[in-house]
Formats: C-alpha cells, structure tokens, sequence
C-alpha cells in the first residue's frame, strides 16, 4: 500500500514538473514576443518621423525644384537631430540605458547619408536615378536589419522598395510626387502595421 502511494506521488511530481517546464517555455516566448514587441514600436518612430520627412522632401522637390538642395540638406539635418532625440529618449526610458545610443544613431544616419551621396556623386546619376536611390537604398537597409529583428520589416522594406522602384518606371514626370506618396505612405503605414 505505502508503494503504491509514493509511486502516485512521484507520478504527480513529474506531472508537475512537465508542467513547470511548458510553462516557462510559454513564459519565455511571451518574453519574446513583448520584447519584439517593444523593438517594432521603437522602430515605428522612426519610420513615422522619416514618413513626415521624405513626403515633405520629395513633395518640395517637385513644387520647388530650384529650392530643392537646400529643402533636403534641412530636412535630413532635422531628421538627424530628430532621430538621436528620439533614440536617447527611448534608451531613456529603458531599464538599463546607455549613453552611446543616440549618438550612435546619429552617427549611422551621418554614415548612410554620407555613403549615398559619396556614391551618388561618384556614378553621376540623373535626377530619375537619385530620387530612386535613396528610396530603393534605405529599403535595401531596413531589409538587412529585419533580417536580424523580425519578419514585419522585411515585408515593409520589400514593400517600399517595389513600390519606388515601380515609380522610376511608371511615374514618369511625376516621380517626386509618386515618391513623396510612395516613401511617406509606405513608411507611415509599415510604422502602423509595427505597431499592430
């Protein structure tokens, strides 16, 4: 009689910890999912922030061309300022914040900055070619991070680069404009569908 008990009571000690251990594996991938979670909102701003920047650039661009050098140089040197603002007040925020973030977010939008027109520069694109680049280029870039963060960003970013890629050959006069709509839309509604 007293065999019988210990062997149900070690039968309901393994239960238990077959139990335990389906319930830290579901605790762990709550854990993974809140922390993507948290990552995708944190992107989010800023594909909103560069949404409001690329609308307005492209769109100036078309109603103000010979403004059109100066109107970008402001609008990137906004959307740097912007872009190391929000990152230090994400990392702010974080549990453990370090001070190097923003400027490092800084420093990589100086660097992509920088390498496109270094590039842009030196292969003497036409005006069709540069208002391409830099869409079909930062989308190129937000697929290589999704690779790393999640599936939603490499969808958004093959999205974004179909559609500008699209414009270059369908757009005809209207490319700044088919940007503006294609770059400030894509970015808005991938921000949105990252924070779904």
């Amino acid at each position: 009689m007293l065999c019988d008990t210990e062997f149900s009571a070690g039968q309901q000690m393994t239960v238990d910890r077959e139990e335990a251990t389906a319930l830290l594996k579901d605790v762990e991938g709550m854990e993974s999912r809140v922390r993507q979670f948290l990552i995708y909102a944190h992107i989010s701003d800023f594909f909103f922030l560069w949404a409001v920047i690329f609308a307005s650039g492209f769109t100036a661009n078309y109603f103000l061309r010979e403004w059109s050098g100066q109107l970008w140089w402001g609008l990137e040197g906004l959307g740097l300022i912007a872009t190391a603002t929000i990152a230090f007040f994400h990392h702010r925020r974080a549990e453990e914040p370090r001070r190097s973030i923003p400027w490092r977010a800084a420093a990589s939008m100086v660097a992509v900055v920088g390498f496109g027109t270094l590039w842009i520069s030196l292969t003497h694109m036409g005006w069709r070619e540069q208002v391409t680049f830099w869409p079909t280029f930062l989308s190129f870039l937000v697929f290589l991070v999704g690779l790393w963060l999640g599936r939603t960003l490499v969808l958004a970013a093959a999205a974004i680069f179909a559609i500008s890629l699209t414009g270059y050959f369908v757009a005809g006069p209207y490319l700044h404009l088919w940007m503006a709509a294609a770059m400030g839309g894509s970015l808005f509604a991938a921000g949105l569908w990252l924070r779904r």
